[in-house]
This record gives structure tokens, sequence and C-alpha cells, in this order.
């Protein structure tokens, strides 16, 4: 993999991850406090990518994203474990992370300004 498609991989995974931890703490701390993210990740784990099964299991974000999305969210785990193991991705995961990518930000642009 050349390192100029490595290195935006994982700035496309941080943009992502930023998006998505936007729109998940929007929703929880409107219905759980500040609190949730102790109490989540306490219970979970760490990393985002660990939680999300977790995270999807809430009432609460089950309708906030489509069954194509979460399933865009596996799919981004399985790259993210490439990319953890320095193995190549290809050009079309490259480029399913830069649709995810530009997907979320519009959803959290929208889910902001409500």
């Amino acid at each position: 993999m050349k390192k100029e498609r490595l290195f935006e991989s994982y700035i496309l995974l941080f943009d992502i991850e930023i998006s998505l931890i936007n729109i998940i703490e929007k929703k929880m701390t409107k219905h759980y406090g500040h609190l949730w993210r102790q109490i989540f990740f306490a219970e979970g784990g760490t990393h985002l990518c660990d939680n999300l099964p977790l995270l999807f299991r809430l009432n609460l974000l089950q309708n906030t994203f489509t069954d194509h999305e979460l399933h865009d969210l596996c799919i981004l785990v399985d790259i993210k474990n490439a990319l953890n193991q320095q193995s190549t991705i290809s050009q079309g995961d490259f480029d399913h992370l830069k649709y995810f990518s530009h997907q979320l930000s519009r959803k959290k642009f929208l889910s902001l300004s409500i």
C-alpha cells in the first residue's frame, strides 16, 4: 500500500470516528446526561470500535442509523483491523471509507443543526 493512501485511510477513519462520536454524544447526553461516557466506557472498553455492538443495542441509538449504515460500520471495523495490522487495503475499501466519511459528516451536520 502506498504511504499516501495509508495515511489518508487513517485520516478518514479518524474523521469517521469523530463524526460518530458527535452524533452519539448528542443523543446520549440528551437522554442520559453528561455521565453517560463514564457509565458506558466502564462497561464496554476504551475503543469506539470495541463498543459499537454494545452501543447499537441501546434503543435510543437503534433509530439513529439505518441498517445500511450499520452494515457500513461493520465494514469500517474490518478495515480498521486491517490497517492496525498494517495490511494493505483495497482501493474499494479506501473508496468506501471516503464515501462513509462524507455520509457521516452530512448526518453529523444535520443532527447538530436540529
